[in-house]
């Protein structure tokens, strides 16, 4: 217990006065709403339909890939929501986690140029081009507290691997709260703020207490088992991390979010660089045939999450106040402290 405790100093720290500031403190009279889409957004956004997209698959992969939800219908965000999927239509950590295995991947040519990784100068060259990269896509999305808590992880791990440090961690998550609410105090009230960090936060406790098992030399069946186990236990290591968030503010709890999962994040992970080639290469040859895939992704995942809306029982009402929420991570977090840690 005493060890747990020294391991998570940042985090230890922020729960108390996060729970005060929740309780005891009134949130600004008008929280800043989300900031209009930029121009570049609205021309990217052009691309994508001189592409070939058009309609719902248009505005879906127009809020998957560059954050821009004007488009979206109520229906369409409605078959998202109660299937348990609207995390998808916000660029949070999974969109830039995608982006940024796509840009190493890139820079390193599929991992065949080692000296990226093995030498000190490659490395932090590498980091630099991320950490910008990472950076322009979160202002290219609006920087809205789900991707600029996600770049901000990303740019403190990558600072930590140019100093030859593991740098993913809880009190890395602590530290990115903190950073965030340094420059932007008002956060602490977003929905958003508080469902990504509520979110990541159980992931990586619950990935750390019970990881992976490991796939080498069992061939492509084998990973294929291990992607499929990580949607399920990260789907519901996010469910237990979101879930008095997710009653207080929506008042209702999706039946089938398991299922969903398992069916859009394949689909997102191949929709995201696909919609971002066909922004790329807009109405040229090699363009349009990635956005017809990317249409057909789009599509797909529109259909899924309207089925799964319409199943029976797909959602039900539920209600928690804001002591509910704090009385439920005090005991979670004390649960987590006690929990035994996997043998390896």
């Amino acid at each position: 217990m005493k060890e747990k405790l020294r391991a998570y100093p940042m985090v230890i720290l922020l729960l108390p006065l996060v729970a005060a500031i929740l309780l005891f403190i009134d949130p600004p009279p008008k929280y800043p709403l989300r900031p209009a889409p930029n121009a570049l957004q609205e021309r990217l956004y052009g691309r994508l339909a001189s592409a070939g997209l058009e309609g719902d698959e248009l505005a879906t992969v127009g809020a998957l890939t560059l954050g821009y939800k004007e488009a979206l219908r109520k229906e369409l965000r409605q078959h998202f929501q109660v299937s348990g999927a609207a995390h998808v239509l916000a660029v949070s950590g999974l969109h830039t986690g995608i982006l940024y295995g796509v840009i190493v991947w890139l820079l390193t040519l599929g991992g065949r140029f080692r000296p990226m990784h093995e030498n000190r100068i490659g490395r932090r060259t590498l980091s630099l081009v991320i950490i910008a990269a990472m950076w322009g896509y979160a202002w290219l999305t609006g920087m809205t507290p789900s991707v600029v808590r996600a770049v901000v992880m990303v740019t403190l791990f990558e600072i930590g691997r140019m100093a030859y440090r593991q740098a993913f961690s809880l009190n890395t998550i602590a530290a990115a709260a903190f950073l965030i609410l340094a420059a932007r105090p008002t956060d602490l009230w977003s929905v958003s703020f508080q469902l990504s960090f509520a979110a990541t936060t159980a992931i990586v406790m619950g990935v750390k207490a019970y990881p992976l098992p490991l796939t080498e030399g069992k061939g492509v069946l084998g990973r294929i088992a291990q992607f499929f186990l990580g949607i399920i236990m990260v789907s519901l290591a996010a469910q237990v991390g979101t879930l008095p968030i997710t009653i207080h503010y929506f008042g209702q709890v999706s039946t089938y979010f398991l299922l969903t999962n398992l069916i859009v994040l394949p689909i997102a992970t191949i929709l995201v660089p696909c919609g971002l080639v066909s922004i790329g290469l807009g109405g040229s040859t090699i363009g349009v045939l990635f956005s017809k895939l990317t249409y057909d992704l789009a599509w797909l995942m529109n259909h899924a999450t309207g089925w799964i809306e319409h199943l029976p029982g797909s959602s039900f009402p539920a209600h928690a106040s804001e002591g509910m929420v704090v009385l439920y991570y005090v005991l979670l977090v004390l649960f987590l402290l006690f929990l035994p840690k996997k043998s390896t």
